[in-house]
This record gives C-alpha cells, sequence and structure tokens, in this order.
C-alpha cells in the first residue's frame, strides 16, 4: 500500500514539475514584446505636403496558423502603425512588404513587427511560401 503512494505522489510531483515549465510567465512575455520598429526619415514626410492630422492608432495584425493573416484588409490614415505578430506555433514566417516599404522580416513564433506609414496610397503585404497569406492596406 505505501508503493502506490510514494508512487502517486512521484507522479503528481513530475506533472506539476512539468505543468510549471510550461506556463507562460507574463513578466518574461513583456520583455519580448519590445521589438523593432520600423522608423521613417524625415525626407519621407515631406513628400506628402498635407499634414497628419489626429492622433496616430495601432493596429494588431494576426499571422494565424493556418496559413491567413487577419484582417485580411485595412483602411488607415497617414502616421497610423501595424503591428504583424506570427501566432504560429513553431516554425517561422518571413513578411514580405511587396512594395518594398521594408526588408523581408523573418519573424518566429510570437515575434512582433511594426511599420508606421507616412505616406498615402495602397500597399499588399504577403507571406514567402504562402500565397493566400496576404494583407492589403489602403492608407488615406
Amino acid at each position: 500500500m505505501t508503493k502506490k503512494w510514494l508512487i502517486l505522489i512521484t507522479i503528481l510531483m513530475l506533472a506539476g514539475v512539468l505543468v510549471s515549465g510550461c506556463a507562460d510567465n507574463a513578466e518574461d512575455t513583456a520583455v519580448e514584446d519590445v521589438e523593432e520598429t520600423e522608423e521613417t526619415a524625415p525626407e519621407d514626410a515631406a513628400i506628402d505636403s498635407e499634414p497628419i492630422v489626429g492622433e496616430a492608432q495601432d493596429y494588431a495584425v494576426r499571422m494565424e496558423y493556418y496559413g491567413m493573416m487577419k484582417p485580411s484588409d485595412l483602411e488607415i490614415n497617414r502616421g497610423d502603425s501595424i503591428a504583424w505578430r506570427n501566432y504560429k506555433p513553431q516554425n517561422t514566417y518571413v513578411l514580405v512588404s511587396d512594395d518594398g516599404l521594408f526588408e523581408n522580416q523573418e519573424m518566429d513564433s510570437n515575434d512582433v513587427y511594426t511599420y508606421t506609414f507616412s505616406e498615402s496610397g495602397t500597399y499588399t503585404f504577403s507571406v514567402v511560401d504562402v500565397p493566400d497569406m496576404t494583407l492589403t492596406v489602403t492608407v488615406r
């Protein structure tokens, strides 16, 4: 009888250690959320003569496991930012600006890349080797 209890306690302790190692620590993820931000050069701001009006907003785009970006279309204002986050549990995605706004961004699981739009226009973004994973952004 004592052997059964010792085995049960040992299994419970091992399960507790395993679960605690898999738990997400909020402090650790807060540090990892500090990400690279694309800065725009002063000469880029002079291209559009209209000043950026209003307060800039931040938009989030989820790069999902099943090969889609959510949302797939956005309409924003100049000065607004978009943050792409890779929600694929393993491996990486390579985010591409089809219009050459930034260099290809290799993003591991849970990585974030942020870009601030300074010019009006329509821009498309895609992911290497995932043809249906696209985003169209219209900047007013």
